[in-house]
């Protein structure tokens, strides 16, 4: 470009897609025609601070169900955090963020970083996939042993096929309150007697609000 009253030129550039090896020179009409060429000034880009969500629970989760997800950035931490749903931009936030799933809402959202010092911003996280499962799971309860004497320990196992939970056990009646509550899915009767026998129900809740799924089908302890 012909720039008859100015001595330099400064251009900018957009990175990464125009890094790489730079030069210029002068040239106009009267001697002398043209500059040497500069020395080669090297351009390189660095890629922005990488953003993951993580999800919690763990694996599927239920239509219902809540879920929290976790925006996480490597590098620096004075972050504003920037949610997006279906690209588009919410208001910032911090760096969780707590929804009710709905069919495949939790993969329209992504979470990107900014900040006032470069750099500026972060890499926007790809969107998270998560399964979501329509049907409300349902537990089922086990016993160790069919012919109890009193004396004898019993445990019953509670099975779910996610993750995540805590066990609600229940007996006689499954609207009654809880007999206990345990973080693992099994529980132990110690030195039973014949007063310890009945129906016996588990369930299993995770989150805030507590998500809980169906009761089991009854299993009969039977002390002799």
């Amino acid at each position: 470009q012909q720039l008859p009253s100015e001595t330099s030129r400064t251009i900018t550039i957009s990175l990464p897609d125009q890094a790489g090896q730079y030069q210029c020179h002068g040239k106009r009409t009267c001697w002398p025609s043209q500059s040497y060429l500069s020395s080669y000034l090297p351009i390189s880009g660095i890629d922005l601070p990488s953003a993951t969500v993580n999800i919690s629970p763990v694996g599927p989760v239920y239509s219902g169900e809540t879920v929290t997800l976790q925006c996480d950035i490597s590098d620096y931490t004075d972050w504003t955090y920037q949610w997006y749903k279906n690209d588009q931009q919410q208001s910032p936030g911090s760096p969780s963020k707590t929804i009710t799933t709905l069919s495949d809402q939790v993969s329209q959202y992504q979470c990107q970083g900014r900040r006032t010092d470069r750099p500026q911003s972060s890499q926007k996280t790809v969107s998270p996939h998560i399964t979501v499962t329509a049907n409300q799971p349902k537990a089922t309860l086990s016993s160790d042993q069919q012919d109890i004497l009193t004396g004898d320990s019993v445990t019953l196992t509670c099975t779910v096929e996610s993750s995540g939970w805590r066990f609600y056990w229940y007996r006689h009646r499954q609207d009654s309150e809880p007999v206990a509550t345990t973080s693992g899915s099994s529980y132990t009767l110690s030195q039973v007697s014949v007063s310890d026998g009945g129906l016996y129900r588990c369930r299993a809740g995770r989150g805030d609000p507590v998500y809980y799924t169906q009761y089991s089908e009854p299993v009969h302890i039977q002390v002799t």
